[in-house]
């Protein structure tokens, strides 16, 4: 798969000594790639605009951190300067417990076929109570996916690395998964000195009708406000930073 990047000059700040990236590798969901009449101009490309820099952006509706690995593999290379990962949304999800996961990338028709199938099955188990007998569970689990993110974190040890919170669901019944997941990414960024917390969850809980375009996505003015949050982050120098040893 080949993904045209986003392409500005980069922009360095020498008066104020503040760097701002010239090539950022954007990891994420339907959030990060934008409901498709938002495509091409979702908070990535925004970004990029804001920093006269190159974007790469490699969000896909439905994924998750094992879509998220597939990426990094493929599209990460020397020339990126800082790697923004926004996954939670679909890993926090809940599920009949015993359903199968079909990767969405890299994808083909035994994949498209299998995850049609596994649609159907998730119902029927839903329809028949199959869910509350045998239980739920996140389509990724917590303690997958802190490996999964912890694995790019310390394979690029000299990369500014963002974790973007995943921004609240208006099904409220959702969120307390979405919160647990966000603690661990603020955890894993307590951690290391070249990985970084962008949290946007409280701000998308006070003005949620004005940045949502429908319940679970991020309207125009939403990706908006997350491109300039993110711009504001990276003026604080965050390239600037000692990696981890």
């Amino acid at each position: 798969m080949s993904l045209p990047p986003t392409t500005a000059p980069a922009q360095t700040n020498v008066g104020s000594q503040i760097t701002l990236p010239k090539k950022t590798l954007f990891l994420g969901d339907c959030n990060t790639s934008g409901t498709p009449d938002i495509e091409g101009h979702a908070y990535p490309e925004l970004f990029a605009h804001l920093t006269k820099s190159s974007c790469l952006n490699c969000g896909h509706t439905m994924t998750t951190t094992r879509e998220g690995s597939q990426y990094y593999a493929e599209f990460y290379s020397e020339d990126i300067d800082a790697i923004c990962i926004q996954y939670g949304l679909v890993d926090s999800w809940r599920t009949f417990k015993y359903a199968p996961y079909v990767l969405y990338y890299p994808d083909s028709k035994s994949r498209k076929l299998g995850r049609k199938l596994t649609k159907k099955f998730k119902k029927l188990c839903k329809k028949f109570g199959l869910n509350r007998l045998f239980g739920t569970e996140n389509v990724v689990p917590l303690d997958e996916y802190r490996q999964r993110l912890h694995a790019i974190i310390t394979n690029a040890p000299s990369k500014a690395i963002v974790l973007i919170e995943t921004i609240p669901n208006k099904d409220t019944t959702r969120n307390l998964d979405i919160e647990r997941y966000n603690a661990l990414l603020a955890d894993l960024a307590g951690h290391y000195r070249h990985c970084f917390l962008l949290p946007i969850y409280d701000d998308f809980a006070g003005v949620m009708q004005e940045h949502y375009s429908d319940p679970t996505h991020l309207s125009k003015t939403g990706h908006r406000f997350v491109a300039e949050k993110l711009h504001l982050l990276f003026k604080d120098n965050i390239l600037g930073v000692t990696p981890d040893a």
